[in-house]
């Protein structure tokens, strides 16, 4: 038996962060730090696309699945928040699941609360559910939603952030840096020479921490008075490290290339690209991968197409709206309804036409009557 496990790793004493990544793996591959939501670039990454996917709606077609996962999948939990969960654990632990249920319910089942197995002669995948690490709950596997999103073997999911963990270290390495500079106040490193004495290391220490309460923190700035026994002087500071520090945006590039996103979603300049080429580069280069990623084991498992709907992606404004829902009705493509519907106004009766383009002109493809002549 070939299998990966849960393992609950506490890096944060907070445990609803752990909680979020406390899924890991037997693989070397699979990389899980409840720190990582400490990095702003990757908390931002991780809930932009989080909030997309939570916030278009999946359909198939069917109103009690459609109901069941945008509005209510079950008692506690809304729709959005059931997939931005979902989608939260799949980029941060590569893997996440919700459970099946009688009565078209869905059950969101945290990553450290499920144990899965594969048989290495017939890959046959068991699915453990243990809700209070006692007891044990067996689940078939077409009763599971399993969402995972880059993946080796098609079973196991790897996290993005696996790729990152260089890029994590150099980040943190000079965010430290900084963090150093300004909780030294304007003195950097100070020099405390004291004249006519031998001192030894217990006294030395003892005025190093004396001097550095009197100068650092809420004290940074008051006076320091000195008799003429000893003297006070800073080491250089190189300012341009910290310049390049401060200005470096290399990590903040590969955090956006490993999650696919364009990097002014990031907050950096893209100078190639404006807002609706942005939108578009987003939609298709970025989120598409992801919507895949549910709609494929939404529609393996219940047996449906599944289709995200992104008309919110890619509002335009009021103006241009009412162009193209006028356009997509003169051309044929739109009924009425359609067109209305594009622009949030009721339907009407007899809005459920569309307009027939022929060499005569343009007819009401119920009446047969001439439209614009």
């Amino acid at each position: 038996m070939s299998f990966f496990t849960t393992k609950t790793t506490s890096t944060t004493q907070d445990p609803f962060l752990d909680a979020l990544v406390s899924l890991s793996s037997d693989d070397t591959n699979t990389f899980v730090s409840a720190s990582v939501l400490k990095n702003s670039d990757i908390f931002a990454a991780i809930n932009i696309i989080a909030s997309d996917i939570a916030s278009n709606p999946i359909l198939c077609g069917t109103d009690a699945i459609d109901k069941m996962i945008n509005s209510k999948p079950n008692s506690i939990m809304d729709g959005y928040h059931f997939k931005y969960a979902l989608a939260v654990n799949m980029l941060l632990n590569g893997n996440s699941f919700a459970q099946i249920l009688p009565g078209n319910q869905l059950k969101f089942i945290p990553n450290n609360k499920m144990v899965v197995e594969q048989d290495d002669v017939s890959g046959v995948l068991t699915y453990t559910y243990s809700p209070d690490g006692r007891t044990k709950q067996q689940i078939e596997p077409v009763s599971i939603l399993h969402f995972k999103y880059f993946t080796r073997d098609g079973v196991t999911g790897i996290s993005p952030l696996y790729s990152l963990k260089d890029e994590q270290n150099i980040q943190s390495a000079g965010n430290k840096l900084l963090t150093g500079f300004f909780n030294q106040g304007v003195h950097g490193t100070t020099i405390v020479k004291v004249h006519q004495s031998d001192l030894g290391k217990d006294a030395k220490e003892n005025i190093r921490k004396k001097f550095d309460e009197a100068t650092t923190g809420n004290n940074s700035l008051n006076s320091v008075v000195v008799d003429d026994g000893m003297d006070v002087s800073n080491l250089q500071i190189n300012t341009d490290v910290l310049k390049l520090v401060n200005s470096n945006d290399w990590t903040t590039r590969q955090i956006a290339k490993a999650f696919q996103l364009p990097v002014e979603r990031l907050g950096l300049e893209n100078e190639h690209s404006n807002t609706e080429q942005s939108n578009i580069q987003y939609l298709k280069g970025t989120l598409q991968h992801y919507f895949d990623c549910f709609t494929s084991e939404l529609a393996f498992k219940l047996d449906k197409t599944f289709n995200f709907n992104t008309d919110k992606l890619l509002s335009l404004d009021p103006q241009d709206q009412q162009t193209m829902a006028a356009a997509g009705y003169s051309g044929g493509v739109l009924t009425r309804n359609e067109a209305r519907d594009k622009l949030d106004l009721p339907v009407t009766d007899d809005g459920n036409i569309f307009v027939n383009i022929n060499k005569n002109g343009a007819e009401n493809s119920e009446t047969g009557q001439k439209i614009n002549g």
